[in-house]
């Protein structure tokens, strides 16, 4: 097999815009690719990757040539024209993999060198029958194989399999059955296996956790199961220690017909304390269903239920509003359409019942009535002209007997071809609700569906936000939100059970004024980063705790993330901040000390890719975290302060694998 590579850069601007060919394959990481016939070469093609496919005696049409980047792991797909001639055009720079692969011939494998995005390359790849027995080389299908990546191994055998599908489908009639798909390697997965330690002041535990996902099709429906489980124990001779376990698993499917069933569940289980011996259980079950209505709707349905029994209690002071068990019903459903080429209408209605169990001040348990609220909600968009579009909304809450009322609106400015502006501003004008129809909601920064920036779970919320886009390593968000909220809600900073106690209290009449900033940069051919940072302070509402007290609540978190990858060697390193304060002043000033809460912590994860370094067909590679905080921790109960200054550190190390 022969593999040649001419490299060439030139500038950009001596190509005139109208002349430019268009990309043959746009980058993308998910398991679907998209495959276009290639162009013929022009002559004044610039940057990319260009090339020819050539047989023992003839160029070869209708061959398939996969460019893999190995820094992550994206796939694009092109398939060559009568000539032989394929094209990828705007590739960064980065270390790629080249395979090139038709029925009937060995594929040939050559590594390739981005330097510059700008920068153009011609490739000429020769295939040899994969029966020929004159080979001074040796190599054969089955010695080439170990040079593939794994992605696109399946993708060669499942090619195959279609093309003698279409062949005896051309000649016979004939079809392959799902199952045969199945075999041919249309699946993929990924598992991780980590371990590690978790110790606090005295106290340590061991980490163990697994993860694994597989995403494939069976016929003409699409499928996909993940699951992750968490095991945390006392350490070697520590009996008293922490304990605890969390579990997920989700299944989706996807239909020929784009309707999408997803399923969910999700346990948790925490010893909080070996003092009080008291458990924290955590349950939740959830399906969603999409379905395409016509040609230009859909419809969306979720039902999810939630058991929880001292999971949403802080353990050092909380507000009355806070149950220590709950059971919920959540039910939505949603119809979205467009309206015409310049409009958009969405409808829901949404239901939540939950039954709560309360205790006071050393009260064994005290049972709340139940609480009911339905939401109705509109959002429209319109496109008043190519730069500008007006969206507007209506949410309405009725419970109880009470009903409020908020409208929305928005606007979003396309300044030019990089710069965009957009604001939203959302106001309750009716409000009936009393404050013993106080709703407690939990949510997840920046991740929850129900801590969406200026949702109906707010007083008031008003938000902008201006973005600028130079590619997809290369862009610049500027943000700002002033919100009052009109809920009891407990803002969670991590999604691992292990962490809740990273999280504050926002209770009604508290307001918010935050600041956001990302930027991500390309600071060389082979580095990439990506800086994001959250900051906010405010408060102001009446915290009614469970010590019988009205305090005033102070409120301010800081979270900052740097993530950087590094495409030579295919390394990962992630650094992250939190910083949450909450202080609760008295009104009623007794001389008492006020109740505070100060979380930090510092995390630090490096991965490191082996492929590069190894070059195995198996996607492999490793990953270590590490952790240091201080703060209010889940495994000592009614902690003094000195306990809560004791050094919180994990050190979590373990392997990937995709395959």
């Amino acid at each position: 097999m022969l593999a040649r590579t001419v490299t060439s850069i030139a500038l950009a601007l001596t190509v005139p815009a109208l002349l430019a060919p268009a990309p043959v394959a746009a980058a993308e990481t998910s398991p679907a690719v998209t495959v276009e016939a290639a162009p013929r070469l022009a002559a004044d093609v610039v940057s990319g990757v260009a090339g020819k496919v050539s047989g023992p005696r003839a160029p070869l049409s209708a061959a398939r040539v996969y460019l893999y980047r190995l820094s992550d792991l994206s796939l694009v797909q092109a398939v060559t024209d009568e000539r032989g001639h394929f094209l990828f055009d705007a590739l960064p720079a980065g270390l790629y993999k080249v395979i090139a692969h038709k029925a009937g011939f060995v594929p040939a494998v050559v590594q390739l060198t981005r330097t510059t995005a700008s920068a153009f390359q011609f490739l000429e790849l020769e295939l040899s029958a994969s029966t020929a027995t004159d080979r001074s080389d040796g190599e054969d299908f089955w010695t080439v194989r170990s040079q593939v990546p794994t992605d696109v191994l399946r993708r060669i055998q499942l090619a195959e399999i279609q093309d003698a599908t279409r062949q005896a489908g051309s000649t016979a009639g004939a079809s392959v059955a799902p199952a045969a798909l199945a075999r041919a390697g249309n699946f993929a997965g990924q598992m991780r296996a980590t371990t590690g330690v978790e110790e606090i002041g005295a106290a340590a535990g061991q980490l163990t956790r697994g993860e694994l996902g597989v995403q494939g099709q069976v016929g003409t429906v699409k499928l996909g199961v993940s699951g992750d489980y968490l095991q945390l124990q006392p350490g070697f001779g520590d009996t008293e220690g922490p304990s605890g376990f969390a579990r997920t698993l989700s299944l989706s499917m996807a239909s020929e017909d784009n309707t999408t069933v997803r399923l969910s569940s999700r346990n948790d289980r925490l010893l909080a304390s070996p003092e009080s011996r008291q458990d924290i259980d955590f349950e939740n079950y959830r399906l969603a269903v999409s379905h395409d209505l016509g040609e230009r709707g859909r419809s969306d349905f979720l039902a999810q239920y939630t058991a929880e029994s001292n999971f949403h209690r802080h353990g050092w002071i909380d507000p009355q509003s806070i149950p220590e068990e709950s059971r919920s019903w959540r039910l939505e459903g949603t119809y979205t359409t467009e309206l015409g080429d310049r409009s958009s209408l969405q409808t829901g209605v949404r239901y939540r019942e939950r039954s709560s169990a309360f205790g006071f001040a050393g009260d064994a348990g005290l049972l709340a009535p139940e609480q009911q609220r339905v939401d109705v909600f509109g959002n429209a968009g319109l496109q008043v002209q190519p730069s500008v579009v007006v969206e507007y909304g209506l949410y309405s809450t009725m419970r109880d007997g009470s009903l409020s009322l908020s409208p929305r609106g928005g606007l979003v400015l396309q300044l030019s071809p990089l710069w965009q502006a957009s604001a939203a501003a959302s106001y309750k004008v009716h409000d009936e609700n009393a404050r013993d129809a106080d709703y407690f909601i939990p949510s997840l920064r920046g991740a929850d569906d129900l801590d969406d920036a200026c949702e109906q779970n707010d007083g008031h919320c008003y938000q902008v936000v201006l973005t600028h886009q130079s590619g997809d390593d290369n862009s610049l968000s500027l943000g700002a939100t002033q919100r009052e909220f009109d809920e009891t809600q407990r803002m969670y900073f991590s999604d691992q059970f292990i962490d809740r106690y990273d999280s504050l209290y926002l209770v009604p009449g508290d307001e918010m004024p935050e600041v956001q900033f990302a930027v991500s940069r390309r600071l060389s051919p082979s580095v990439v980063t990506r800086l994001q940072s959250n900051m906010a302070e405010g408060g102001g509402g009446v915290f009614y705790a469970t010590d019988s007290e009205a305090y005033e609540n102070q409120v301010r978190y800081l979270v900052t993330s740097l993530d950087t990858h590094f495409d030579g060697t295919s390394t990962g390193l992630f650094i992250a901040f939190h910083h949450l304060e909450q202080s609760l002043q008295a009104i009623e000033d007794d001389g008492r000390p006020a109740p505070q809460l100060e979380v930090e912590r510092l995390e630090l994860m490096l991965t490191q890719n082996l492929n590069v370094l190894l070059d195995m067909a198996t996607d492999m590679a490793l990953q270590l975290n590490m952790q240091v905080s201080r703060g209010s921790w889940p495994f000592l109960s009614e902690a003094s302060q000195a306990d809560r200054e004791e050094l919180r550190k994990r050190l979590v190390g373990g392997i990937a694998l995709r395959f």
